[in-house]
């Protein structure tokens, strides 16, 4: 197997991912700040006092739909077929797995990482901070951050199983 190739279009494919992440993260916070109320801290969350508003579940939904539906599924069905004519043939389930699994992979460790850690705990933009919220100290726990991203990463895999086998299907039916 091409495991260069198949990592490089992982990476590529999940740095791209995440730099549209960090432009939805900033745009969605400038149009509902609590879009993300659930992803806080608890002390952050329970200073803040209130449920996500009306606008805020508007947001989130848009969020989700713009990111996953307008670019997370576009850009690897892009990656597929770009994999699939350097490789000259069908890309099939183990390798599209890989790259799905390495773009998830890219993209979670930047979250936690840039987004996270050096954004979101160390540089603290207002525009990230809930109102009433601003300048507590549990913005800045790292830990907190770390265990909400290793809750997440059985979903690497899950992503790689469905990129793989979505991927097999299509090609199974042209």
């Amino acid at each position: 197997m091409e495991w260069s190739v198949l990592v490089g279009y992982g990476v590529t494919y999940g740095l791209v991912v995440s730099v549209l992440f960090t432009v939805a993260l900033f745009v969605g916070a400038a149009v509902g700040r609590d879009f993300l109320l659930d992803d806080y801290p608890p002390a952050v969350r329970e200073r803040y006092g209130r449920p996500k508003s009306v606008r805020g579940r508007r947001t989130a939904i848009g969020f989700g739909l713009f990111f996953w539906g307008g670019c997370c599924v576009p850009l690897m069905v892009l990656a597929m077929s770009r994999l699939g004519a350097e490789l000259g043939g069908d890309v099939g389930f183990l390798r599209a797995a890989v790259v799905g699994a390495v773009g998830f992979l890219t993209l979670s460790v930047y979250d936690l990482v840039v987004v996270d850690w050096i954004v979101f705990a160390g540089l603290r933009p207002r525009l990230l901070a809930l109102p009433g919220t601003e300048g507590m100290e549990e913005y800045r726990d790292l830990r907190f951050h770390a265990v909400a991203a290793a809750k997440g990463s059985p979903l690497i895999v899950v992503v790689g199983v469905v990129v793989g086998g979505v991927v097999a299907a299509v090609e199974a039916i042209t």
